[in-house]
C-alpha cells in the first residue's frame, strides 16, 4: 500500500459494480407483515373474529395451526412493501382498494363454486399491513424509510455516503465546482471507451478581440455547458481548459452504452451551444467556434493527482478524437465520429459519410469518417431525402462514377444554406475529370493530320 489504500479497496473501485442493494426495506416489510399475520392468527385462534374458521383445509381460511401463518404472509408482505416504497398516497390507496376487491372477488367465486372462503382474515391482514406503515409515515415522518419506487432501494442515500468513503489520494484538494465530488483513485487500466473531444478553434481570436473579463466569462460558460452535458450522459471530464474540453465515456465510469452516450452528449452540446454562440456573436461580433470529435477504442484510464485529483484517458483513440475535432474545419462540419463509434452507436443518430482518412500508417487502409447530422427520428422528410441522395452520391464518387456522383450530389444540395462537405466533393469530381487521360488517337487519324 503506497498511498494508504488497501488492495481490497482498490479492487472495489477498479472493477464495475452492480448497484448496492439495501436490505432494510425488505427486513422492515417482513417484520410488519409477520406482525400483521400473527395478530390475525391470534384473533382467529381466540375466536374473536365474527366468522368462524373451519378446522379442516376445505376452505381457504386459517385452520388455527401456527404453520398457517405462512398462508397470509405473502399477502401482508406485498402490501407492506407497496406502502413503504410508493410515495404517492393516491397510488397506495389504489393498491389497497384493488387488493380488497380481489378478496371480494375470491369470496364471490367461492360461493359460485360452493367452496368456503372467509374474507375477514385476509381483509384484516391487508388493513393491518397497510395501516401500520401509514401510521409510521404520519407519526414518525418516514424520513429514514425508502419513499421512492426504485429498483435500487434507497440508492440515493447510499450513493451520498459512498462518495465519503472512496479511497482518494492524500494530495487531492478539490478547488473548483467540477471537483465538489471527489473522484475515486484508479489503478491504471486499459479499457474500451469513447472519447469526446471539443476543440475551441477560435480561442486565440476571442482572447485578442474581447476584453479579458468578457473572454473569460464566455469560455467559463462554454466549459460549464460542456461539463454539465457530458456528466448528464454519464461522461467524466478529463480535460477542461481555454482551448479544449474532453470527456471519457466507459462502463467503468458508469456509461454502459458508451458510444451511444457520447454521440447523444455531442448532439446535446451542439444544440445548447447555438444560443451561447449567438449571444457572443451579437454582443462582440465573434461566434464560439466549437468543433467536436468522437472516437471509440482502447485507452489507458488512470488518475492524475498533480494539481488536483482527476481521471484522465490516454491513448490513440483519444488522439484520434482530437484530430477529428480539428478535421471539422476542412469539411465545414461540427461533429465528426470514427468508424467504430458509428458502428457501435450509430443506430441512435443520423450520420453521413464524409471522407476516408489515413488513421494509421500504411499498409493500413484509410478509415471511414462520418458526420453526425442529427439524432434518430428528428429530421423531416425533405432532409431525410437529401441525406439519402447524398449517401448515393458518395457511393458513386468512391466507385469513380463521376457523372452519377455529380447528379446525386446536386440533387442533395440544400437551397437555403451552404454545404461545404458536399461542395468539396463536387470540387473533387471536377479535379478528377480534369486529370482524366485524353482518349487515345488511332494511327490513321495521325496520318491524316
Amino acid at each position: 500500500m503506497q498511498d494508504g489504500v488497501s488492495p481490497a479497496s482498490r479492487n472495489a473501485v477498479d472493477l464495475p459494480r452492480l448497484p448496492k442493494w439495501n436490505p432494510r426495506p425488505f427486513y422492515l416489510s417482513l417484520l410488519i407483515g409477520l406482525s400483521a399475520v400473527t395478530l390475525v392468527q391470534t384473533l382467529c385462534s381466540l375466536g374473536l373474529l365474527s366468522a368462524a374458521l373451519p378446522s379442516n383445509s376445505d376452505g381457504l381460511g386459517l385452520s388455527g395451526c401456527n404453520s398457517d401463518i405462512l398462508l397470509l404472509l405473502p399477502l401482508a408482505l406485498g402490501m407492506t412493501w407497496v406502502e413503504l416504497a410508493v410515495e404517492s398516497r393516491f397510488w397506495r390507496g389504489a393498491v389497497l382498494c384493488g387488493a380488497m376487491l380481489q378478496v371480494l372477488l375470491a369470496t364471490l367465486l367461492g360461493a359460485h363454486y360452493s367452496r368456503a372462503f372467509h374474507p375477514i382474515p385476509p381483509a384484516l391482514c391487508l388493513l393491518l399491513a397497510w395501516g401500520i406503515p401509514e401510521c409510521l409515515r404520519r407519526w414518525s415522518g418516514m424520513s429514514q424509510l425508502p419513499a421512492s419506487l426504485d429498483c435500487h432501494f434507497d440508492e440515493g442515500l447510499e450513493s451520498q455516503n459512498f462518495t465519503q468513503h472512496l479511497p482518494t489520494s492524500p494530495q487531492s484538494a478539490p478547488s473548483s465546482k467540477e471537483q465538489d465530488v471527489a473522484r475515486p483513485s484508479l489503478v491504471p487500466i486499459r479499457v474500451n471507451s469513447t472519447v469526446l473531444h471539443c476543440a475551441i478553434v477560435n480561442h486565440a481570436q476571442l482572447a485578442e478581440s474581447l476584453q479579458p473579463a468578457q473572454c473569460a466569462s464566455f469560455l467559463n460558460r462554454l466549459l460549464t455547458l460542456c461539463t454539465e452535458t457530458a456528466e448528464a450522459y454519464q461522461g467524466v471530464p478529463d480535460r477542461t481548459d481555454g482551448e479544449a474540453f474532453r470527456a471519457v465515456f466507459c462502463p467503468l465510469l458508469g456509461a454502459e452504452e458508451h458510444p451511444e452516450a457520447a454521440l447523444q452528449a455531442a448532439a446535446a452540446i451542439r444544440q445548447r451551444l447555438a444560443s451561447l454562440s449567438h449571444e457572443c456573436e451579437v454582443k462582440f461580433g465573434h461566434e464560439l467556434d466549437l468543433r467536436i470529435g468522437v472516437s471509440t477504442g482502447e485507452i489507458l484510464l488512470t488518475t492524475i493527482t498533480q494539481g488536483g485529483q482527476r481521471i484522465s484517458g490516454l491513448g490513440e483513440a483519444a488522439d484520434w478524437a482530437q484530430k477529428l475535432a480539428f478535421a471539422n474545419t476542412l469539411y465545414g462540419s461540427r461533429i465528426l465520429i470514427s468508424a467504430r463509434t458509428g458502428l457501435l452507436g450509430g443506430h441512435s443518430v443520423e450520420r453521413r459519410p464524409i471522407d476516408l482518412l489515413q488513421r494509421y500508417l500504411p499498409p493500413h487502409p484509410p478509415e471511414d469518417v462520418f458526420e453526425l447530422v442529427a439524432l434518430q427520428n428528428t429530421l423531416d422528410a425533405a432532409s431525410m431525402t437529401r441525406l439519402a441522395q447524398y449517401r448515393k452520391g458518395v457511393a458513386q464518387f468512391r466507385a469513380r462514377h463521376w457523372d452519377a456522383a455529380r447528379t446525386w450530389l446536386l440533387a442533395a444540395r440544400p437551397v437555403d444554406r451552404s454545404d461545404e462537405a458536399l461542395e468539396l466533393l463536387l470540387q473533387r469530381i471536377a479535379e478528377n475529370e480534369a486529370r482524366a487521360p485524353l482518349p487515345s488517337r488511332t494511327d490513321g487519324a495521325v496520318e491524316r493530320r
